[in-house]
């Protein structure tokens, strides 16, 4: 019957939107009762034979009269309470707390590169002596430097014994990798299996790889370790932390901290060299959620000489950013190798897309096909907990969330 429960908790408001998700289109249901009482949400079928119990004591304390904005919608059940005695849940999420993942080689360290797939070599035993911060796409690179000679190419191209990194990619010079990898339009895939690698930067002088397709292995160990730190933490969430950290502006008010209205323009390349972009727009950051993890199963209880379908869901506290998006598949192949989406408009691209490469006040960046993927699998799936009228605008943009 039942799937999925999200509840989003406005403190502030002192209202909770709740959305129910169900396994079937409520068309197919002869009715639907909801009831509510003061710390829980009751849900039945037309024959009371299966019954849904959301228990919500724990965090807040149900005004019963304010039912409202009741809305069925095919697989989807939504409506608003006001609430009392919220209990302070920005305790139970990690929020913004989350450190960006440490980058786990350190400079006169051995060691070699290797294609994650098939474990080949790339970069035989190297002791890399100087390693550092790649400059983000998203800020003015001259605000690395005290100062700087006629050219940051000459700043930011690695010697043979460099290695810079970023979010989720590593830059070091295209002679350690030339001979295990080969070259495709500024693309670059392993020789052995030809899993998409990264890409060429300054006239094919440095390459790019993203850390999802390669790893280290240290002088002294046996096995390949990832070149991040990404154990305790979920990449998705670190995106959107890192977006909401370089576009973030203090306010001392907390309902303005959470409400963020951040643009962000992602832009990957697949491995069959065509781009793609993610139009993204942060509407709130840390807004506290109730829901469960897993989907509902029914528990069979014998209630005297009733057989009864009860499910008991178990709420979980986290926090979410809550985000329209827009997948925009492009035909056009762009000539440039810069970090960053450039600022040149091609005149078949959709007009929306033009625009949002165009505003100076929007985020633009780079990501691997492999994390960009994930992204948008996430979303679509995280929107379908959200009735279709919710969920979908007339700009083609899709309602979402980032749960952390």
């Amino acid at each position: 019957m039942l799937r999925f429960v999200v509840i989003e908790v406005r403190q502030h408001l002192c209202c909770a939107n709740v959305f129910l998700n169900f396994q079937q289109s409520i068309t197919d249901f002869d009715s639907v009762r909801i009831n509510v009482e003061d710390g829980l949400i009751r849900v039945k079928d037309s024959t009371d034979s299966t019954v849904v119990e959301v228990k919500v004591a724990e965090y807040f304390t149900i005004l019963t009269e304010t039912f409202s904005n009741l809305l069925v919608d095919q697989e989807n059940i939504s409506f608003r309470i006001s609430v009392q005695n919220v209990k302070d849940l920005s305790q139970y999420g990690k929020g913004s707390s989350h450190s960006a993942p440490a980058f786990q080689l350190e400079e006169g360290q051995s060691v070699s590169l290797h294609c994650k797939q098939c474990e080949s070599t790339l970069c035989g035993s190297q002791r890399y002596s100087k390693v550092r911060e790649f400059p983000s796409g998203s800020i003015d690179i001259s605000e690395f430097f005290c100062h700087h000679g006629p050219s940051f190419n000459d700043v930011l191209l690695p010697r043979i014994a460099d290695i810079f990194y970023g979010f989720q990619f590593v830059i070091i010079n295209m002679e350690n990798i030339r001979n295990a990898s080969k070259e495709r339009e500024q693309h670059l895939y392993c020789k052995r299996c030809s899993r998409y690698l990264g890409e060429t930067l300054f006239e094919g002088k440095a390459a790019k790889l993203w850390t999802d397709s390669i790893a280290m292995k240290r002088e002294d160990d046996i096995e390949t370790t990832d070149l991040f730190n990404v154990a305790e933490h979920n990449l998705l969430q670190l995106l959107m932390l890192k977006v909401i950290n370089e576009t973030s502006l203090p306010s001392p008010e907390p309902l303005l901290r959470n409400m963020h209205f951040t643009k962000v323009l992602l832009e990957t390349s697949l491995a069959n060299r065509k781009p793609r972009y993610l139009l993204v727009q942060i509407l709130e950051k840390n807004l506290p959620v109730l829901k469960n993890d897993d989907e509902l199963q029914d528990v069979e209880r014998k209630d005297a000489d009733t057989l009864i379908h009860l499910l008991n869901v178990e709420l979980g506290v986290c926090q979410a950013f809550k985000l329209l998006y827009r997948l925009i598949e492009s035909e056009h192949q762009p000539n440039d190798n810069c970090d960053d989406v450039n600022g040149e408009v091609d005149e078949n691209e959709p007009p929306m897309l033009s625009y949002w490469q165009q505003d100076i006040n929007i985020l633009k960046l780079k990501i691997s096909p492999f994390l960009f993927h994930d992204l948008l699998d996430e979303l679509n799936c995280n929107s379908l907990l959200l009735p279709e009228i919710y969920r979908n605008n007339k700009d083609s943009f899709t309602l979402s969330y980032i749960f952390q």
